[in-house]
């Protein structure tokens, strides 16, 4: 492949492992449009060595895949690489998107859920309304494939532009009983319809400072 070519297989590659420009741009420290600036105008004409290793990481393919030079062999093939989970962390004001990356080995993350990594999201916890089970500046990691009502438990749920985690309990088939574990707030009956679930919590983070 030349060079132009390559630019066209990673953008292939980015759209196959679900992901977009924006946000693998962000993923390897670029600014946004540094991936968009790469693949339609050919600026940089060729990924520098530790983008195009960390992009080689994030979508899970040996580097000679992303570039026209050919590489010695043996450099960093994908298989021999510590793989890695990335997680895009979320605000909780889903006008703002994406704020940040968590990053974990790929045996780690299988220990937390067996979720696969492109469907779950991190977002902050901000408040009190779910303490002891969650305190403000923890991190849960929601699987928003998980877009309806399964099972009673956490789910992160869209209420005006922002994301809110909430305990979920079904009366029947057409309400549910909103909690907070927060015994100083109240419990909230809604139409299942009116609810719009974002996702469901697999795994918190515990975000409390030692110092």
């Amino acid at each position: 492949m030349n060079a132009a070519q390559v630019r066209a297989h990673i953008a292939n590659l980015i759209k196959e492992k679900g992901k977009n420009l924006r946000s693998v741009s962000l993923a390897i420290g670029k600014n946004e449009a540094y991936l968009h600036q790469f693949i339609h105008k050919g600026s940089p004409l060729r990924l520098p060595e530790e983008d195009r290793r960390k992009m080689a990481d994030i979508l899970d393919v040996d580097e000679q895949e992303l570039t026209d030079i050919k590489l010695p062999h043996g450099v960093t093939p994908a298989l021999k690489r510590a793989r890695t989970a990335l997680i895009e962390m979320i605000s909780p004001n889903v006008l703002c998107g994406t704020v940040g990356f968590f990053s974990f080995p790929l045996a780690d993350f299988a220990n937390m859920t067996a979720t696969s990594a492109d469907t779950v999201k991190a977002v902050r916890v901000s408040g009190d309304s779910m303490a002891p089970t969650l305190k403000d500046g923890d991190y849960i990691l929601a699987d928003i494939s998980e877009s309806r009502f399964s099972t009673d438990g956490l789910y992160l749920i869209s209420l005006s532009d922002n994301l809110i985690v909430k305990r979920l309990q079904q009366i029947n088939d057409t309400e549910f009983l909103v909690l907070s574990d927060n015994t100083n707030y109240k419990s909230v009956t809604l139409k299942i319809k009116d609810i719009t679930i974002a996702g469901k919590i697999v795994y918190i983070l515990r975000g409390e400072k030692i110092a």
